[in-house]
């Protein structure tokens, strides 16, 4: 996508939004892609305050209902937002979406529309794909990922944002099964590969 910015923020806040797989579940080395985000931010000695805002079980409901006050309250010069995985998944039957279609590309149209009164620089991440031979339901729970689903829903994810011209990065695909421990969630080397992928996203579009 073509929208990267002009500038790099020098002393910029970076606040991330997402579920799970944004929170850091199961990197047990360095706790997840956004941490291995900021741990590289440190090391650059770049002047960036990276805070991670993400939820386990996070939908773009539970990321409307929230993300502005605690990116006010930081000050946020950069928002990003991971999801559409949750909402995709399905209750009991596959094409039982907790969040359905319509809304959730309602939902990112209004965090977009509130997101743009804070900032300009605006990042979105769809869902990586999944290991359909353990999530049709997960273990812990009579719900299911499919990558059927996530591809729908990252395909509205990216259409939201080429007519709002914020950038979108889809990671579906960057996955392979034995970097999916639970069929959804990236092991350690999973998280390498997203952070791999977002890092470059970022700097290429002078983000970070």
């Amino acid at each position: 996508m073509s929208y990267s910015f002009d500038r790099i923020v020098l002393m910029a806040t970076i606040c991330v939004f997402g579920d799970s797989t944004a929170w850091g579940a199961w990197d047990l080395e360095k706790g997840g892609w956004v941490n291995r985000l900021w741990l590289f931010l440190a090391e650059k000695d770049q002047d960036a305050e990276l805070y991670n805002l993400s939820i386990s079980g996070g939908t773009s409901e539970t990321i409307l209902a929230r993300f502005e006050n605690e990116a006010k309250i930081r000050e946020a010069d950069i928002l990003v937002f991971q999801t559409g995985g949750n909402d995709a998944a399905g209750e009991h039957t596959e094409d039982n979406y907790q969040v359905p279609p319509d809304k959730f590309k309602e939902n990112l149209e209004e965090i977009i529309r509130r997101a743009k009164k804070m900032t300009d620089r605006i990042i979105f991440i769809g869902f990586k794909n999944v290991d359909e031979a353990k999530t049709k339901p997960v273990p812990w729970r009579d719900i299911y990922y499919t990558n059927k689903n996530i591809k729908k829903y990252n395909e509205i994810m990216k259409k939201v944002c080429v007519e709002q011209k914020v950038l979108f990065l889809d990671l579906f695909g960057i996955l392979e099964n034995k970097d999916l421990d639970d069929g959804v969630h990236p092991n350690t080397k999973g998280h390498q590969k997203i952070y791999e992928r977002v890092r470059i996203f970022l700097m290429d579009n002078k983000v970070i």
